[in-house]
């Protein structure tokens, strides 16, 4: 049955689980909490179960592990048990732990565990993933950091669960490059690469262009299930779609699946220094009619194989539910 949800032309993916966290429950997370959400994996792991039960029942068909900070690092660095942080093996329990409870949010109705890995800069302190800023960070040290916490997953009962990893909010090509490698050495589970674009052009934050960041995704052995972006505003999507597409005819590049889940924050923007969300929301159009509406374009063009879509930061289960009716009265 599962195997079936994964051939559908359209799926749901949860939203922000951070934001939910903080905007419904009242959690705070800063630097005192390098785990930021993968927190709650070891405290209040009522209220993570809770939001990511919201988010399948209002119809999300996809839900991600709270694993996107999670590293065997940030695991050292936690305090919460005592100065010298987590052992190896404690954090791997943790994080082990975040399946089950995501396959648990379906209550056994049918639905699908995605797999979290954010980018490296999502578990620095603050984060860099939308800087790109890793210090001296190699390709290959971004390959050995991305399979070590891949294969504290595959070795272990858990992983029969997984049912595709999604390589998130990816900055620097040659983080993509690194991504790509380990999922070739990593082969019997389908994945996704979605990329962040929070400047004004289309660039990766390393100042990759589209064109160069589809040719390195999309060539090559064993390409990914689907592609896309994240964590970026809705307004840009549209544009950077296009920009995908275009990229991949000019080079003859098989077109995949298409992966989008955009934020919710409108005109706010997250400052790493300060740690909170600053502006004001500039959108009068609700942001599950935006990402509808982009969704109606994208399968008008009939370009992608599928699409995989739900929101990031700031979006809500009642989000997701909103989105959930528009694309069902559409179809």
């Amino acid at each position: 049955m599962r195997n079936t949800l994964l051939e559908k032309s359209t799926l749901l993916l949860d939203g922000g689980l951070g934001t939910t966290l903080e905007d419904e429950h009242g959690l705070r997370f800063s630097s005192e909490t390098p785990l930021w959400s993968s927190h709650l994996l070891v405290e209040n792991v009522d209220t993570l179960k809770t939001v990511q039960r919201d988010f399948a029942a209002a119809g999300a068909d996809i839900i991600l592990t709270a694993t996107y900070q999670a590293s065997f690092h940030g695991f050292r660095n936690t305090k919460l048990k005592s100065e010298s942080g987590f052992s190896e093996d404690e954090a791997r329990r943790y994080m082990l732990s975040a399946v089950t409870i995501a396959r648990e949010a379906f209550d056994g109705r049918p639905g699908l565990v995605a797999l979290s890995l954010g980018a490296y800069g999502a578990t620095m302190v603050p984060s860099t993933e939308y800087s790109g800023e890793y210090g001296n960070m190699r390709e290959e040290d971004l390959h050995d950091f991305h399979l070590e916490r891949l294969l504290c997953f595959k070795d272990s009962p858990e992983w029969k669960e997984v049912d595709i990893i999604a390589v998130e909010t990816l900055p620097r090509l040659d983080e993509v490059r690194a991504a790509k490698t380990m999922m070739q050495e990593v082969n019997d589970k389908p994945y996704w690469i979605s990329c962040v674009f929070p400047k004004d052009d289309e660039n990766l934050p390393d100042g990759t262009s589209v064109e160069d960041l589809v040719k390195i995704i999309l060539e090559g052995e064993r390409p990914p299930f689907a592609i896309g972006i994240n964590c970026t505003k809705v307004h840009k999507l549209s544009s950077l779609i296009k920009s995908f597409e275009d990229a991949a005819r000019a080079q003859k590049l098989q077109i995949p699946r298409l992966v989008i889940y955009p934020d919710g924050a409108g005109g706010k923007v997250y400052d790493t220094a300060l740690q909170q969300w600053i502006g004001g929301d500039e959108s009068r159009v609700p942001w599950e009619k935006q990402v509808n509406d982009i969704v109606k374009e994208v399968q008008a063009r009939g370009l992608w194989q599928g699409i995989l879509v739900g929101g990031c930061c700031k979006t809500t289960p009642k989000h997701i539910r909103q989105l959930r009716r528009l694309l069902r009265d559409e179809r």
